[in-house]
């Protein structure tokens, strides 16, 4: 057994059903914030260019860097630099001294070197002030959200930690429950003389460290008599103009809010001149502010290029969660303490190894790219996943217990699919010159054969002049994985296309097209390709002859949509169709995975699955009775997320033409004709 089947059974018992569906609906409620808002907020858009820019000029700018150190020395922080997180923690423990009592606000810099744990070695007891973290911290759980840590949880669940905790009943009442933490915190409060926070921004120009919250308690927690806060070396921004617009970009994306409760500026202790105009320091607490900058494998990341640079230039507003198709059906494992989701994994992969990464769900991703698609920056994490597993399976150390991802790309040298020993259909077709050729791909030859023999009759039907070749894999599947795909394998695709007098190659299957436009692009094949879908759309006008009582939405698959950009080809047929036609809530470039990519179906089925589930909820929340889609690998998925009681049909747009042609609902028109052709009646002699 290797390392993911081992994960892959640990996740699976860890995993409360109860705690993603509580996640879920605060991440929808989020959703509905943002779209409530947007109108109040601005140019979204144009802000998150502005930001970006912001931080594409910043991050890895050590002139700034240096400037920002100078500024808040001046200021008289006590700056501190840190190479990793040994030295971090150890420079604060330093500065704690003797106490033996601490107070901290959310931090994801303090998770990220495990500051808590560290400090409670040594004797020193580390209370959380923000209501979310002090929940999760007496419930020995990690964070679902940067910003909403204990979302997880129900009231219920609440009440019971703080029962325990207080040894004494306490109401699943929200408001009695926030009370109980904010008194349990107050006492803590009140005997610390330290207090730690995080800095979502340091202005270089005015030497400041600027802190967002809405409870409050950062104000509490500053004004111990010592201020230790704790941020990393990619947070500087030029002035507190540019890191004030960026918190809030953050907060509307974290909280569907237009502007957190309070924005914290610390430039230094507090001061006075009232008195002949002579400067004072020290009026209030705190005596003394430290500020410790964490390095820990950034200044590195940022030097090595561009390729994973753009992972530090994220400013945590956690938008990338809410809809991630893997974090939805996982939770907070995947990712690390302080790192969630997939942008999380491949920073943590990077910071404490590849090997750790696996271990936080490298191969937990389905690389679907929506996370891309919602970022502000767009910032690919699922391109720097597939980046590192390469790198895990070029490095001895971590491959030798990589066992699933060794067989499933073994099986494709073997056997030519990802399948095995799985029977390939043989389709009943003239091996003869056509100028069209239609590639099954490996999902059409095995698992979704019928649906290709749909594919095969519908092309028949309209008396296309096609056919077939001996193909072999792609070999998509093994750059999803973590390995190169053998491009002689598609040279010998082309090749056979050729020689079958193919001009126009048709697939079934979004991804396929996806590596054959790939190598195209390199080595110029002469040949045109596309999706059947997209052919179909081009080539012929269908037209109602009876009318479907059938609602129908559509699954925008993701290498089709996001990967190749082509949304409108189905619903555009389906327009000319009269269909009545409802769109789910996720749809065209924010459409969610089906579950079956980036080889999560092969290695973590269940979660597979469960993703496929959550699609289809979709669909029947919107009262669809079929939903289609463009790609067999997608229908094959989502045909498992239907209930076995469920009257949702999962059909591709071919399987829905064919039908309809067969039953005498569909008439077509070849778009150099000029009058329909209806199924059963002789075309017209002047035709």
């Amino acid at each position: 057994m290797g390392s993911i089947q081992r994960q892959y059974e640990k996740l699976r018992k860890k995993i409360e059903k109860i705690h993603l569906e509580n996640q879920w609906r605060a991440f929808r409620e989020t959703r509905r914030r943002q779209k409530e808002n947007l109108s109040s907020f601005g140019d979204l858009k144009k802000i998150s260019e502005e930001v970006k820019r912001i931080r594409s000029e910043s991050v890895g700018n050590w002139t700034l860097f240096e400037e920002a150190v100078s500024r808040l020395e001046k200021n008289r922080f006590k700056v501190l630099q840190a190479r990793d997180s040994r030295e971090a923690c150890e420079a604060i423990l330093k500065e704690v001294g003797d106490e033996k009592l601490v107070v901290k606000s959310k931090s994801n810099v303090s998770k990220e070197i495990g500051l808590t744990p560290f400090l409670n070695s040594h004797g020193i007891e580390v209370i959380e002030t923000d209501i979310g973290d002090r929940i999760i911290q007496l419930a020995g759980h990690r964070a679902s959200h940067a910003t909403a840590p204990a979302v997880h949880l129900s009231r219920y669940e609440i009440a019971d930690i703080l029962s325990q905790h207080l040894r004494r009943a306490v109401a699943p009442v929200p408001e009695e429950e926030m009370e109980a933490v904010r008194s349990d915190i107050e006492s803590y409060l009140q005997k610390a003389k330290v207090g730690i926070t995080g800095a979502n921004a340091i202005s270089a120009k005015e030497g400041a460290a600027l802190i967002l919250h809405n409870e409050g308690n950062i104000t509490r927690v500053r004004m111990r008599q010592k201020h230790i806060l704790i941020t990393a070396i990619d947070k500087i921004f030029p002035t507190i103009e540019d890191a004030l617009l960026m918190l809030r970009l953050e907060t509307f994306l974290a909280t569907g809010t237009l502007f957190p409760s309070f924005i914290e500026i610390v430039a230094g202790r507090s001061k006075s001149s009232d008195i002949e105009k002579q400067l004072f320091y020290g009026m209030h607490p705190p005596e003394e502010v430290i500020l410790v900058f964490l390095d820990n494998g950034r200044r590195q990341i940022i030097d090595a290029g561009r390729d994973f640079s753009e992972l530090l230039h994220c400013i945590g507003c956690g938008n990338c969660l809410l809809d991630c198709p893997t974090y939805n059906a996982v939770g907070p494992f995947f990712g690390g303490d302080g790192m969630l989701g997939g942008r999380g994994v491949a920073l943590s992969s990077l910071i404490r190894g590849v090997k750790e990464g696996v271990e936080e769900g490298l191969f937990l991703c389905t690389t679907c790219g929506l996370c891309e698609e919602v970022c502000p920056f767009h910032i690919n994490a699922g391109k720097r996943l597939k980046d590192l597993r390469r790198r895990g399976l070029q490095d001895p150390e971590v491959a030798r217990d990589l066992d699933e991802v060794k067989q499933l790309q073994a099986a494709i040298d073997r056997y030519g699919t990802p399948y095995e020993r799985m029977a390939r259909a043989a389709f009943q077709v003239a091996r003869k010159e056509a100028p069209v050729i239609l590639y099954i791909g490996c999902v059409g030859m095995t698992t979704e054969s019928e649906t290709a023999g749909s594919a095969i009759k519908l092309l028949t039907r309209l008396g296309i002049d096609f056919t077939l070749i001996d193909e072999v894999c792609c070999e998509a599947v093994k750059g999803d994985t973590g390995s190169e795909p053998n491009r002689q394998r598609i040279r010998q695709n082309i090749e056979k296309m050729k020689g079958a007098g193919g001009c126009e190659v048709l697939f079934l299957c979004p991804t396929c097209l996806k590596t054959f436009l790939e190598y195209d692009a390199e080595e110029k094949s002469g040949l045109r390709f596309d999706m059947l879908s997209a052919y179909l759309a081009s080539h012929f006008s269908f037209t109602s002859l009876q009318s479907d009582p059938s609602m129908v939405t559509y699954h925008d698959p993701c290498h089709l949509g996001r990967g190749l950009g082509f949304y409108d080809g189905t619903r555009g047929l389906m327009r000319e169709l009269g269909c009545r036609w409802v769109e789910m809530e996720h749809h065209h470039e924010e459409s969610l995975c089906c579950g079956a990519g980036g080889g999560l179906r092969a290695f973590y089925p269940k979660f597979s699955r469960d993703i496929a589930r959550r699609r289809v909820n979709e669909a029947t929340e919107v009262n669809a009775d079929l939903l289609l889609t463009d790609c067999l690998s997608c229908k094959h998925n989502l045909k498992q997320g239907v209930p076995i009681e469920g009257r949702l049909r999962v059909m591709t747009t071919s399987d829905y033409l064919l039908e309809g042609i067969e039953s005498g609902r569909i008439g077509f028109l070849q778009k150099t004709d000029r009058a329909p052709i209806i199924p059963g009646r002789p075309r017209p002699e002047n035709e």
